[in-house]
């Protein structure tokens, strides 16, 4: 656990002190949250514009494809030297073998979830037969409701899993390349699943819902300026704790697969955050 503790501290510096590249990364979710706005938005019958449209979500995939890959690969290179600061150009990969590493992984990941999602969807609409047969076979009356909510406890940190591991994945893969991953890859599945990888995600997860419901509940003010000025507040305050959320993920989550202790060539830089 002191592990753990010693990599979210650190995590939380580089978070802070990394404002630029906080800020720039900010803007682009927002930028990406307006062009999925704007497609659809967009009217069915103007072919051009859709066009135009597949155009933009495509070029806009590919720049989140390359900041996934550049932090990915900032997060592990900042690990293992115990910087201070993620700069602003780790924004970008610039690399065609790390991007594709990521797109790989991305994609397997958007499969897995699609999967674990129709397999969500499923039960959701059998809790009821569940619930029918409990009652008939205990002979006592059995909530669909209770169902439900023993299926969410159970699946919970299997969600937890499906988020977190890529993000483990990806800065062990991108960087080091599909041997390094495949060298470490029991190590990494072992010590997320045993390990703080894991509770490290149940955190991040549980601050993104906190910048999600802040986007979403709008604060009850009179209408006119106080109105627009707590929406900017509301949905910038959101938008930042996004991108810090994932940036004090990926920056944990490298920093515990990669000990400085172990791999930065100077350790002197960084001893009061050694495990």
């Amino acid at each position: 656990m002191k592990q753990v503790l010693a990599a979210w501290k650190w995590s939380l510096i580089v978070t802070v002190r990394s404002y630029r590249t906080l800020l720039a990364l900010a803007g682009l979710v927002a930028l990406w949250a307006g062009a999925a706005y704007a497609w659809l938005g967009l009217p069915e019958s103007s072919g051009l514009l859709l066009i135009l449209a597949l155009v933009w979500a495509i070029t806009q995939a590919l720049v989140a494809l390359d900041v996934i890959a550049g932090t990915a690969c900032g997060a592990a290179n900042l690990a293992a030297t115990g910087g201070r600061r993620l700069p602003l150009h780790v924004l970008w990969a610039r690399e065609r073998k790390k991007l594709l590493n990521a797109a790989t992984i991305s994609l397997l990941s958007l499969l897995v979830f699609w999967l674990f999602s129709a397999i969500s969807s499923w039960m959701d609409l059998h809790y009821l037969n569940i619930a029918s047969v409990l009652t008939f076979h205990s002979q006592r009356p059995i909530s669909h409701v209770l169902v439900g909510n023993v299926y969410a406890i159970l699946t919970g940190p299997v969600w937890i899993g499906l988020f977190g591991l890529p993000l483990s994945l990806l800065v062990v893969a991108v960087p080091g390349g599909w041997r390094e991953t495949k060298a470490q890859g029991k190590k990494v599945l072992w010590g997320y699943v045993f390990r703080g990888p894991f509770f490290t995600s149940f955190l991040c997860l549980f601050v993104a819902l906190i910048a999600y419901v802040l986007a979403v509940t709008p604060a009850v003010v009179a209408p006119g300026f106080w109105d627009y000025a707590q929406l900017i507040a509301r949905i910038s305050g959101a938008l930042i704790l996004a991108a810090a959320v994932w940036l004090f993920w990926l920056l944990s989550l490298a920093r515990l697969h990669t000990p400085p202790a172990a791999s930065s060539p100077y350790p002197e830089t960084i001893p009061a955050l050694l495990p």
